[in-house]
């Protein structure tokens, strides 16, 4: 079997083991809790509430084993400047003073509000392995494609 390495910066390694040990030492417990309180309501049809502290348990039991996997495939990027753009790395392009920062980010930490692209984005895949200097073509914020030059990289 072929399991992908996922990188994560530690700061999302961190925030991932903690929310797996609150989902296992504190979320487990309650729902557990629930699930006897609504095993000792249910009784016969009226089983609705029983049903629905079932399935709030298969989703938290999901989450926990989301997180086991990617903490199992994650490796973590190292905090050092790079020579090429890779996971982890902040890249500062411009486009006369239209000046554009993005970090490189494995999909499980994309967030755009935050321009943390994933590497397997369309636009990761164009930003993946520039060096300082090199140009690269994007659309703006109007769709007009506009080639940028990278000004920073670490």
């Amino acid at each position: 079997m072929n399991i992908k390495a996922l990188f994560l910066s530690k700061d999302k390694k961190k925030e991932l083991e903690k929310e797996l040990e609150r989902l296992v030492k504190e979320d487990r417990v309650k729902i557990s809790e629930r699930l006897a309180e609504a095993r000792e309501v249910a009784r016969g049809e009226d089983q609705e509430d029983l049903i629905m502290v079932i399935e709030e348990k298969h989703q938290l039991e999901d989450r926990i084993n989301e997180i086991r996997d990617i903490l199992l495939r994650s490796k973590v990027t190292k905090e050092e400047c790079k020579i090429a753009a890779d996971v982890g790395s902040e890249i500062v392009l411009a486009h006369d003073k239209n000046v554009r920062i993005f970090k490189l980010v494995s999909p499980v930490e994309v967030d755009p509000s935050k321009n943390r692209i994933s590497l397997e984005s369309e636009m990761g895949k164009k930003l993946k392995g520039l060096k300082m200097g090199d140009k690269v073509k994007l659309n703006n914020e109007d769709g007009t494609e506009l080639e940028y030059r990278v000004m920073y990289l670490c």
